[in-house]
């Protein structure tokens, strides 16, 4: 830990410079993953980034991982609510150090990144695709290289037993044999795991605000300094991001408002979506069920999880604009002057964050505060992980 650094003592007691350092540096790598064999497999990696930016990867050929998720935007989204096969209904949150959260999804519906990644390819206002398109998609295009990673292929050159288009709940997918079933499924969640490796890489450290932590006292402004004062005292953000990744990995219903949007449970009905999933960590399709079973044997959807939403990280928060999951806020400053007064109603009203109340922030802690937050931006992963690569 770096030492208190006397240059900014007359902004820093003691006590704060020691919650401050509880916020950096970053650990450099993800925690591991036993869900998924190949999470840190080079190979898949390669091979997860040529589907994350293949198009074909969706049910006309338009849409891709990245196109929700652009490496150019923070791989996060410029649009309030994602615009892919159709238009969604939240804020697609940045993808940069994602392999650090233990939810995905605001209502925290995918417990690992790889089944995150099999819901978009599937979801009717995302990629809208089906897994048994898919599975040809890698036949035609990708055997050699997902069977150097996975394994053999399944006979898909067979279309009798595996159709070119069907996915559960329809009568091409349903009247296959279970066996033939499970070959696709695990086609489909080894795509999801090869994606996973590849997030795993988008990793973003040493911002201004590391750099300052580490003993820099030059690497962030005044202002900012008495931004982050604020965030760790009278702005209370630390009650929510008071880790090196910036979110509790918890759900809070902060009363933001839905506007025009449905009527979104979050966190209520993301927990029975996990339970169902047969992608989810303890399922057949995981690697290693232990820990994920443990975890998932505590959650049940309580009338308390109703109108809860994950917490963000702040990480790169400048790049990642617009803001919560409705993506109606659309600066930084809005966000603060939202939390400035406290939140609003919302939906689910009833289950407002008791803690919420107005800060009586000024118009300089308000702008300090952005002045920090703006220091969270950190290095990019390197260059070759942020563009296209030749696609088979």
């Amino acid at each position: 830990m770096a030492a208190f650094p006397e240059q900014v003592d007359d902004i820093f007691t003691a006590r704060e410079w020691n919650v401050i350092q509880r916020l950096s540096p970053l650990p450099e790598a993800p925690p591991p993953n036993p869900t998924n064999r190949v999470a840190d497999d080079p190979e898949a990696a390669q091979l997860g980034q040529m589907f994350f930016f293949d198009v074909r990867f969706s049910k006309d050929g338009t849409v891709a991982c990245a196109t929700c998720h652009s490496p150019f935007h923070g791989f996060a989204d410029v649009e309030a609510t994602s615009l892919g096969a159709g238009r969604g209904t939240r804020n697609a949150p940045t993808l940069l150090n994602v392999a650090y959260n233990q939810w995905q999804f605001w209502d925290g519906r995918a417990d690992t990144l790889w089944s995150q990644a099999l819901s978009a390819l599937e979801g009717e206002a995302e990629q809208a695709g089906t897994r048994l398109q898919y599975a040809h998609l890698i036949h035609r295009h990708y055997a050699a290289d997902y069977e150097i990673v996975f394994g053999a292929l399944p006979e898909l050159e067979n279309t009798t037993r595996f159709p070119t288009d069907g996915k559960p709940d329809g009568p091409t997918f349903d009247n296959m044999s279970e066996v033939d079933q499970h070959a696709v499924n695990t086609v489909f969640a080894n795509i999801g795991k090869a994606i996973e490796a590849y997030e795993r890489l988008l990793i973003s450290r040493n911002a201004p605000f590391d750099r300052f932590v580490a003993g820099d006292t030059g690497a962030i402004s005044r202002a900012a300094k008495r931004g982050l004062k604020t965030f760790i005292g009278k702005g209370v953000c630390i009650l929510c991001h008071d880790t090196p990744t910036f979110t509790d990995d918890e759900f809070h219903n902060l009363g933001v408002p839905q506007g025009t949007l449905p009527e979104d449970t979050g966190r209520y009905t993301g927990i029975s979506l996990l339970l169902a999933d047969p992608f989810n960590g303890g399922g057949i399709y995981s690697d290693d069920t232990a820990v994920a079973v443990r975890i998932l044997n505590f959650l049940e959807p309580i009338q308390q999880h109703q109108g809860e939403f994950k917490t963000p990280t702040l990480r790169n928060v400048a790049l990642t604009a617009p803001y919560f999951h409705t993506g109606e806020f659309p600066t930084l400053e809005s966000v603060i002057e939202f939390n400035n007064v406290g939140g609003t109603g919302g939906n689910f009203a009833g289950q407002r964050e008791g803690t919420l109340e107005p800060l009586g922030l000024s118009e300089q802690e308000k702008a300090d505060l952005v002045e920090f937050l703006e220091t969270l931006t950190g290095e990019l992963p390197p260059t070759h992980l942020l563009t296209k690569p030749n696609l088979p």
